[in-house]
């Protein structure tokens, strides 16, 4: 489980590493088009005029500098959604994968160590087994649904389906916010693309001439926008992914290890020895 928790932070990593690049790579492409390197009109320019205008370009230079803030600022308005619901899905993830990994769901082993008990000593050795790995979540839900079963293995099985369900609904918390980041936030960054879309058509419409600096805020935007989805979106999609098959995992555990200690009920049943 832990190098499934690993392979699933690496996954994260990976995906925003390269939304990131492909948005400075995009700003980039931009702004050098934005603003174009003048060509030098006279070759035998003095020292003086070339440290003159060295030392005039430096601020534009620096200007120029893309950066988090300034890319933030350039997305407009729903670059502010994107980043409330990046917060609480990061919210959700930590909080979700500090319970999952401080909580003692199953440990490896459990079921077959279960069919042992079994095999040794029926019920019995079920009940013991469960006794000595009390501390486990898989053993609440088997205890529980033993100590109403009154050797019915229909009613033992109803008991663990309804403990079982309890436990499922507390490992789900937080997952369809998780679900919601990742589908709402492509939508709301292909949103911001179609305004920045509009603000670019707008300004060629209000230019007499139209050239890359005319529509570069806008297409910035645009492209800035569908980043940024992106980036919240997959990240949540991924450990979204991740802790619905540990769910899935302990559910499937629970059904076979309620599955064995049902069999040793119809087995006691149709021996005659139910009281």
């Amino acid at each position: 489980m832990n190098f499934s928790y690993r392979k699933a932070v690496a996954k994260g990593t990976v995906s925003l590493a390269v939304a990131l690049l492909a948005i400075f790579t995009i700003a980039n492409q931009i702004e050098a088009q934005t603003n174009p390197v003048p060509e030098t009109s006279n070759p035998t320019t003095t020292n003086t005029e070339t440290t003159t205008e060295t030392k005039t370009d430096a601020p534009e230079s620096k200007d120029s500098e893309i950066g988090l803030i300034k890319l933030f600022n350039t997305g407009g308005w729903s670059m502010w959604p994107l980043l409330l619901s990046s917060i609480v899905a990061l919210g959700v993830i930590f909080e979700r994968l500090y319970f999952f990994l401080t909580a003692k769901l199953v440990r490896k082993g459990y079921n077959q160590d279960l069919q042992d008990a079994i095999d040794a000593n029926g019920l019995a050795g079920a009940e013991n087994f469960i006794k000595e790995n009390d501390g486990q979540r898989i053993s609440f839900v088997l205890k529980n649904g033993m100590e109403v079963s009154q050797n019915d293995p229909e009613i033992f099985a109803s008991g663990v389906e309804r403990e079982a369900s309890e436990v499922i609904t507390l490992l789900e918390k937080g997952l369809t916010v998780l679900a919601a980041v990742s589908t709402i936030a492509p939508l709301v960054g292909f949103l911001g693309t179609v305004s920045g879309m509009i603000n670019a058509f707008d300004a060629i419409a209000n230019a007499d001439q139209v050239n890359a600096k005319v529509v570069a805020g806008g297409i910035k935007e645009a492209l800035i926008t569908t980043a940024a989805g992106l980036i919240v979106a997959i990240p949540a999609m991924t450990f979204y992914q991740y802790l619905q098959g540990r769910v899935a995992f302990f559910t499937s555990e629970v059904e076979e290890a309620a599955n064995k200690i049902y069999k040793e009920y119809l087995k006691k049943k149709a021996s005659g020895k139910v009281s």
